[in-house]
Parts: structure tokens; C-alpha cells; sequence
């Protein structure tokens, strides 16, 4: 007589305890504060033993100090919102463009062929080089301003563009035909522009920080802003002054930064 016995299931492993939500948060952001620590105390360590030539670098526990100082001066406010008027303006100005002209030279085969060799000619020219046709145009205004920082932003947007249209599948604008939207305007509206959101907005973002770099060396040369007062600061050698810009310099990019990046995930919330 057979004895059945009752299957016996191996039981399963027991699931690891997850880390705590947050926890990787909160482990980058430690990590990030101790590499701050470690750069700052490089940075003293520099000037305890004299790595730098004497008197050019400034003690990074005296940043807090000349902060207030150039705010009772009354000098900071003034300098931001001077550098943020030429800056929005060459941003938008070179964004623009940028997208515009990319776009018709990679959907428009005769104005590609027309503009190819202009744009091989013109691009490696750095826009600082425009700073004499600049001042010769527009004098030492925010407008020479905006003139130069839009040459870079540009260049930015162009090439992001262009090569965001020449990456979209061509069988989109096979389908697009099949259904009756062959024409220009159709397709460019029903699969182009659909099509390069994102490699349009990536173009946008980096011409961001290159709007930011353009225009503080177009304001070394007197363009009044914050690379005014840098460039001021450094003839005195106040260099805890200069410092003290680059910093704001950052952190007015980081602003700029996280809102375009909020209202780059709001467009491209579709994305996994």
C-alpha cells in the first residue's frame, strides 16, 4: 500500500530588506557635501602652504564676509540684473535663430547646399571674436552684449536641431505620405517637430551654460555686469570679491538650469 505524501514546497528565499526610501538620496547628497568638504580643504591647504602665487588666492572661510560687503555696496543687484537683461535677450535671440535655421537647412535640400559652406566657414570663428564688430555696432551696450552671446547659443541650437531632424526614422515621413500629408508643412508639423522635441530641448539646455560662459568674457571688456565687477575686483586684487561672482555666476545657472529642466520633463513627460 502506496503512501502518498504530501508535497512539500521548498520554501522561498526570504526578500532582503530593502534600504529605506530616500536612502540613495540621501547618500548622494552626503557624498556630494564631502567632496564640497574635500575641495575646501584642498583650497586651505593651498593657501596655508602657498601653492599660489601670494595674495591671489583668497581664504574660502572669508567668502561669507565679502558676500555681505558687495551687498551693502550695493553693487551686486545691479550687476545681476545688468548681466540678466543682455543674457535673456542673446538667449533667446540665439535660440531662435538656432532652431530656425537648423531646421531649414535639414528639411530644405537647395538651402542646406546654399548654407553648408557658410556655416564651415563661420563656425570655428569663437564668438568673442565678434566683440569688435560688437562695440563698432552696437557701442558698449547691452545690445553688443546680447549680439555676441546669441552668436554662441546659435551654433548651439543649429547643430541640435539639424541633427535631430536628420536622426528622425524616415518610414515616419513614408507613413505620413501614405496618408496623405506629404506635403512640406504637413509633415513638418505632423512628424518633424514632434519628431526633434527632445533633441531640440537638449540643444536649448546647452545653450544655457554657453550663454553663461559667452557672456561673462563679452563683459570683461566693459559691458556693465557681474564680469564687470570680476574684472574690477581682480585690477585691486580683491580676488575674494571675484570669487565671490564666479559663485553667484554658478548659482544663478543653477537656476536657470533646474526651471528649464522642470519644464523639460512637463514636455517630454511621454518619456520612459
Amino acid at each position: 500500500m502506496s503512501q502518498t505524501a504530501p508535497a512539500l514546497a521548498a520554501p522561498a528565499p526570504q526578500a532582503r530588506k530593502g534600504a529605506p526610501p530616500g536612502f540613495a538620496a540621501v547618500r548622494r547628497a552626503a557624498s556630494g557635501i564631502g567632496g564640497l568638504a574635500l575641495f575646501i580643504a584642498i583650497w586651505k591647504a593651498a593657501l596655508i602652504w602657498q601653492w599660489a602665487p601670494a595674495g591671489t588666492l583668497p581664504d574660502p572661510f572669508a567668502l561669507p564676509a565679502t558676500l555681505v560687503q558687495e551687498w551693502q555696496s550695493g553693487r551686486l543687484l545691479p550687476a545681476i540684473g545688468s548681466s540678466l537683461v543682455h543674457y535673456f535677450w542673446g538667449l533667446a535671440a540665439g535660440t531662435a535663430l538656432g532652431f530656425g535655421v537648423g531646421l531649414a537647412a535639414a528639411t530644405l535640400p537647395r538651402f542646406d547646399l546654399a548654407q553648408a559652406y557658410l556655416a564651415r566657414i563661420l563656425r570655428p570663428i569663437p564668438p568673442l571674436a565678434w566683440v569688435v564688430f560688437a562695440i563698432a555696432w552696437f557701442k558698449v551696450s547691452h545690445a553688443g552684449a546680447a549680439f555676441v552671446i546669441a552668436i554662441g547659443v546659435f551654433w548651439v541650437n543649429y547643430f541640435a536641431t539639424y541633427s535631430a531632424v536628420r536622426n528622425v526614422d524616415p518610414r515616419y515621413y513614408e507613413l505620413a505620405r501614405a496618408f496623405g500629408h506629404g506635403g512640406y508643412l504637413a509633415r513638418a508639423l505632423g512628424v518633424t517637430l514632434p519628431g526633434i522635441v527632445a533633441g531640440a530641448l537638449s540643444g536649448v539646455r546647452t545653450g544655457i551654460g554657453q550663454a553663461w560662459m559667452t557672456l561673462i568674457a563679452a563683459e570683461l571688456l566693459g559691458v556693465p555686469g557681474m564680469g564687470q565687477e570680476m574684472n574690477a575686483a581682480a585690477g585691486v586684487g580683491a580676488y575674494d570679491a571675484v570669487v565671490v561672482y564666479m559663485l553667484i555666476i554658478s548659482l544663478v545657472y543653477t537656476l536657470c538650469d533646474l526651471a528649464f529642466s522642470m519644464v523639460e520633463s512637463k514636455v517630454l513627460q511621454w518619456r520612459p
